[in-house]
């Protein structure tokens, strides 16, 4: 009797043994489970910062945009150049074609001195910030309109809105300027451009959405 006692209270303790380990098991494959779920949403996520070489140039911008009475937009212009270069290169807000450039050849990174990359691109842009009637730095609505127009050209997008009735900026009529400005030519399937710039081979057309990234006046 007595060493069947025993042997039930063994059995008992076995059970209880097996029990405790699989509820051990469950909740380590739980705690992987919430790990992974967290680690992919934090991928998913993913963080848009200016790069340390921008920020090497934030004090330089800021003077400038001083200079041309556009203090103010000193974050926007940051994360213009972001967009533009990352701080790279000696043409770090890639203004070698705009207007205010007469001084290097009007090429893709014709500019080979960094300040006055920077000066060409605060004036370009304060000049699109004026021309689109933007108020703020948290005037989004003409801040995109002047960004796109950075990006294309500010005169040619401006005007084109002006005679189509468009009052703010939309991929829709960022494509169809691109679409007329590159007189119908699509971007070809190799194009590295053509899932993130848009499928016209003229400009950026989700520039003001990929400068905006990186823009920290959105949280203000």
């Amino acid at each position: 009797m007595q060493r069947r006692r025993r042997r039930r209270r063994r059995v008992r303790r076995q059970r209880l043994l097996l029990i405790l380990i699989v509820l051990l098991a469950l909740a380590g494959l739980t705690a992987q489970i919430f790990r992974f779920i967290g680690n992919k949403e934090e991928s998913s996520e993913p963080s848009y910062r200016l790069s340390n070489e921008v920020e090497e140039y934030r004090y330089q911008v800021q003077s400038i945009a001083s200079e041309y009475g556009i203090e103010e937009y000193t974050e926007l212009l940051l994360a213009l150049m972001m967009q533009e270069s990352s701080g790279l290169g000696t043409d770090v807000f890639q203004s070698s074609e705009c207007g205010f450039n007469t001084e290097y050849p009007r090429v893709p990174g014709g500019i080979t001195d960094t300040e006055y990359s920077i000066r060409c691109g605060v004036q370009e842009m304060k000049y699109a910030l004026e021309q689109a009637g933007v108020r703020s730095p948290q005037d989004l609505k003409n801040i995109k309109v002047a960004l796109q127009a950075y990006n294309f050209g500010t005169n040619g997008y401006l005007q084109y809105m002006e005679k189509n009735g468009l009052k703010e900026w939309s991929r829709e009529s960022a494509e169809a300027f691109a679409q007329m400005a590159s007189q119908n030519t699509p971007r070809t399937e190799g194009d590295p451009y053509l899932n993130t710039a848009g499928p016209w081979n003229y400009g950026d057309q989700r520039y003001p959405e990929h400068v905006l990234r990186y823009y920290v006046g959105l949280s203000k």
